[in-house]
């Protein structure tokens, strides 16, 4: 008997430990969030996310990507965006005909989003994105580039060679010395340490080939959310501004957080979560 009460006591005290947010039960049990990570990342990264939804009752899958997290794909081998962000769509395809899901990107996930809301807007609530690319058409321009790809390229990353040497590097990695100053300056470092060690090369020419038709004006049903991150290495706030004012979303909502805000500031990333599906017609 005094076990059980232990147990109790200890969930008791857990749950207490856990932000609290006001938000209607019938949203909380009627949204399904899907979390798509950033290059070189995985469903791993949203661990704290991950716990701070399911613990208020959301619904939630983290996917890997191709190539990435424990995906066994070799990056080097996947050279098309369409099959890079196969899960995704895969994972869409497969949704019943009657579910919506809100789908939640981070850095250049943003991409994975965009190339969703163009395919399967009916089924999407809506997209939000976090410190992410968000170009309505992908990299088709010059501005598109200068706007929406990582500012810190040069001596700070590996580039993998995998069609040879005087091809384009098909993927790439942030040096591990780097790391922490420019992906996760303000998170702990037990996140950063962990990171180093999970961090597999991105699938750089997928990426960059990422292109999107519009095909309808289905894109525009969707409701897009936009969270900036004010102290970000890699997609600068003057290039988060850039895309926000060419392709303007919803809503904006800023955060005070390096590029990594599901490490560094999470329950604060969790609270504009909230904030953003309270704001969701119900359909």
């Amino acid at each position: 008997m005094s076990g059980g009460r232990v147990e109790e006591e200890k969930e008791h005290t857990k749950s207490e430990m856990l932000p609290k947010y006001p938000h209607h039960h019938h949203h909380r049990q009627q949204h399904h969030l899907v979390l798509i990570h950033g290059i070189g990342h995985g469903a791993w990264c949203w661990y704290k996310i991950r716990c701070l939804l399911e613990a208020s009752g959301y619904k939630v899958t983290c996917l890997d990507l191709k190539g990435a997290g424990i995906d066994q794909s070799d990056p080097n081998t996947i050279l098309t965006f369409q099959d890079y962000n196969k899960p995704l769509i895969n994972f869409l395809s497969n949704l019943p005909l009657d579910e919506k899901v809100v789908l939640v990107g981070h850095s250049v996930g943003g991409m994975s989003l965009t190339d969703a809301i163009h395919r399967f807007a009916n089924k999407i609530h809506m997209a939000i994105y976090v410190a992410a690319t968000m170009l309505e058409h992908g990299f088709s321009t010059h501005q598109d580039f200068k706007d929406g790809f990582l500012s810190s390229t040069g001596n700070v990353v590996k580039f993998i060679y995998g069609l040879g040497p005087d091809q384009p590097p098909t993927s790439a990695i942030m040096k591990e010395n780097f790391q922490h100053q420019i992906l996760y300056q303000m998170s702990p470092l037990e996140d950063s340490t962990l990171a180093s060690m999970l961090l597999r090369p991105g699938p750089m020419l997928a990426l960059q080939g990422a292109r999107f038709e519009r095909t309808a004006d289905a894109a525009d049903c969707v409701p897009r959310v936009y969270i900036k991150t004010m102290q970000d290495h890699v997609i600068k706030p003057e290039q988060q501004d850039a895309m926000i004012k060419r392709w303007p979303p919803s809503q904006v909502f800023v955060l005070d957080s390096d590029h990594s805000p599901f490490f560094s500031t999470p329950t604060v990333l969790f609270g504009l979560l909230v904030k953003a599906l309270a704001s969701i017609k119900c359909s």
